[in-house]
């Protein structure tokens, strides 16, 4: 990475959402704090900044109505919630047994969704700092709670009412940043002294980067009855921006070669390296293209006037003809698939919309709600042991027990209450994302630790040291959604400067936060082995669910496409996408579980890569222009059929051998396709034999 993209990533975060979004919440928190305090009441401005602090954690992007909801929801439950545990607290007993029932309640919440799990999560949170803080006045501390968490959320809908489109368009900077990144490592697949197997890992942890990218561009655009609706010009050149990014990443995915063939079939010669400068151009341009997309204004770009692409391309197509007619063909089709990106650049980047009649018939075609994720709303289909959620909320409830059971027996701390909030935040229903979390937690506290004490040390004013809280707070809420290590390094120090300088005994602090930091951490861990969830015992599900994704995937490709239902076909692409993604992350947990000894992992991963080739050509059946039902090799089709599928295949159903590069007539490339879809397939079924037991 040159000085120049150091210098314009530090620029444009400091320029974008996440600092921004940091800088204001910090002011929205310690406001109240400094304005309660000037007053004389501090049990006010520790209320007040409390509720803000804690409520401005569930604030995720999102469209207005439902960031109202999402505030409604909070405040109410968070109200409530320090209502009761600070009206029992003076009952010890009491206490422990409505904690922990709350425990068991809130972790239920994440059956209801995302967003009402993570409001469970900071309810109970809440729990936690109201036994840290023991109020004195329940109804009083109850109703500042009320004011703090109302304060934060009339600041941040005012921002949304002003600027509505705001995280929409930083989403569809982020996937523009990341298609740039999975176009650079197209560009090495053309460069021989680079590894394949490398690239091939690296291309797939993208294309879940950004699959994740899309589908937070679905649930920011699809749900905003505001931007969806036909008479609101920005909300629908939005949309088309949508639109495009998804056609934009499926041309980059689609064309997909067997790159160890043809590196050694372009070998000699410079269309090898000329295709990957090409591509490395395209890169960068999408990268220029991410930085001006959050505006609605159209951006000139250089990708039309770069002399650099031209004379590339040029050259390319003087290299053509020194080719024989095998490379010809190699060397055509990229050509074609760039031409493709090209376009999609272009319209992009001057806000061009597709033709009126197309755009049309695509409005009374596409169902755009049946591409939102959907949430799981039956609290009586996870009262079972067999679910995920009860089995992660019982377990949370038994943690919270333990707590309990240990702190009476420790010499009595108002700190202890650390110990819950690690167990919050550190205990996931899976054992590889606990034991990430447990990582993650005790690097940024060890190392926030030490720069707590540093600063002690060196500095003795407790209005400087205040200071320097905020500051940390801002660093806080500034890396808070993009690294967590890095977010509790700096919120350690905060808290450690704050309590210090109000309270006193810094050394007293410190040694509670490690103590209490490490007890929940170790206990997080342990308690992964109570009702667990094991990644590694998914696997036989993951890699059936995906292969029967792409099946059908590939059974709407093959259709004509005059005859094909768009909203299948979408959804198709989309459940192919996300069930290669699932079978990715379980993958990935499976390989920190326990077992990971017993597990074949490049037979995993072997199975991984096939999905996604098979998924990329299929994508480009899909595309292409000159497809045609009548193309389709029946007996091809079945055998990759019965090969996903895991299913026997006889002998006088076996297709007949068909060289993927070598069929030179245009009209037979889907047949081609298939035939090295067939041959993957193949290879899927022999190595996803050990996986079906």
């Amino acid at each position: 990475m040159g000085k120049n993209s150091i210098g314009s990533t530090i620029t444009y975060f400091f320029l974008g959402e996440y600092f921004s979004d940091a800088l204001r919440t910090t002011i929205t928190v310690v406001l109240p704090i400094i304005l309660f305090f000037y007053l004389g009441n501090p049990d006010a401005a520790k209320g007040i900044g409390v509720g803000a602090l804690l409520i401005s954690l569930t604030d995720l992007p999102d469209n207005r109505l439902n960031k109202l909801k999402t505030a409604v929801w909070s405040i109410s439950v968070f109200f409530l919630t320090t209502l009761v545990v600070s009206s029992v607290l003076d009952r010890v007993y009491l206490t422990a047994i409505v904690v922990v029932l709350a425990a068991f309640s809130f972790s239920m919440f994440a059956v209801y969704g995302q967003k009402l799990a993570l409001i469970g999560t900071m309810a109970l949170i809440v729990c936690t700092f109201t036994m840290g803080l023991h109020p004195a006045r329940p109804l009083y501390f109850s109703t500042c709670i009320l004011i703090g968490g109302v304060w934060y959320y009339v600041i941040s809908l005012i921002q949304t009412l002003l600027r509505p489109y705001r995280s929409l368009h930083h989403a569809i900077f982020e996937c523009l940043m990341s298609s740039a990144e999975f176009l650079h490592i197209k560009a090495k697949n053309y460069d021989v002294t680079v590894p394949l197997d490398l690239q091939q890992k690296a291309a797939i942890k993208l294309h879940i980067k950004v699959n994740q990218k899309h589908e937070l561009i679905r649930n920011l655009l699809l749900t905003d009855k505001y931007a969806m609706n036909p008479d609101n010009p920005k909300g629908q050149l939005l949309l088309e921006r949508a639109r495009l990014l998804i056609d934009l990443y499926e041309q980059l995915n689609a064309v997909h070669y067997d790159y160890g063939l043809v590196r050694k079939t372009l070998n000699e010669g410079t269309s090898l390296q000329l295709i990957a400068t090409l591509i490395e151009i395209l890169a960068r341009e999408l990268e220029q293209l991410g930085r001006h997309v959050r505006s609605a204004k159209a951006y000139k770009g250089e990708l039309a006037t770069n002399v650099a692409y031209h004379q590339n391309r040029v050259l390319l197509q003087e290299e053509l003809e020194r080719l024989n007619e095998t490379q010809r063909l190699i060397v055509l089709k990229v050509m074609a698939n760039m031409n493709d990106i090209v376009r999609i650049i272009e319209m992009i980047r001057g806000n061009e919309r597709v033709p009126e009649k197309e755009q049309q018939e695509l409005s009374g075609t596409i169902a755009y709600p049946l591409f939102i994720t959907g949430d799981r709303f039956s609290v009586k289909e996870h009262l079972s042991l067999k679910s995920p959620i009860f089995r992660f909320s019982l377990r949370l409830a038994i943690c919270f027990l333990f707590g309990f059971l240990l702190t009476w027996q420790l010499e009595p701390s108002k700190y202890s209450y650390w110990l819950f909030l690690t167990l919050v935040i550190v205990a996931r229903p899976k054992f590889s994302i606990t034991w990430k979390r447990n990582l993650q937690r005790l690097k940024g506290s060890m190392g926030g630790v030490v720069i707590g004490l540093v600063m002690v040390y060196l500095i003795k004013s407790p209005a400087v040291l205040l200071s320097f809280s905020v500051i940390f707070l801002l660093g806080f809420y500034a890396f808070n959604r993009l690294n967590y290590t890095i977010s509790v390094l700096f919120i350690t120090p905060a808290v450690i400067l704050t309590l210090g300088s109000y309270q006193g005994h810094f050394d007293h602090i410190v040694h509670d936060r490690v103590m209490f930091t490490l007890l929940g951490c170790v206990i997080a861990i342990f308690a992964t082995y109570l009702f667990p969830v094991w990644d590694s015992r998914q696997l036989k599900t993951k890699i059936a669910d995906a292969a029967k994704a792409s099946i059908h995937y590939l059974e709407v490709a093959i259709q004509n496409r005059s005859e094909r239902d768009e909203n299948q076909s979408r959804m198709a692409r989309k459940n192919a996408n996300l069930s290669l993604s699932a079978l990715s992350e379980a993958i990935e947990s499976a390989r920190q579980e326990p077992l990971q000894k017993s597990i074949d992992f490049k037979g995993l991963y072997d199975v991984q890569a096939i999905i996604y080739q098979v998924n990329a050509i299929i994508t480009s059946i899909y595309l292409s222009l000159n497809h045609k039902a009548e193309q389709t090799d029946p007996f091809l089709v079945k055998q990759i059929i019965n090969n996903l599928g895991n299913e026997a295949i006889l002998k006088n159903d076996a297709a007949p051998h068909i060289d993927a590069m070598g069929v030179k007539d245009e009209d037979h490339s889907t047949r081609q396709k298939l035939a090295h879809i067939a041959a993957l397939s193949l290879d899927f079924k022999r190595f996803s034999a050990g996986f079906w037991g």
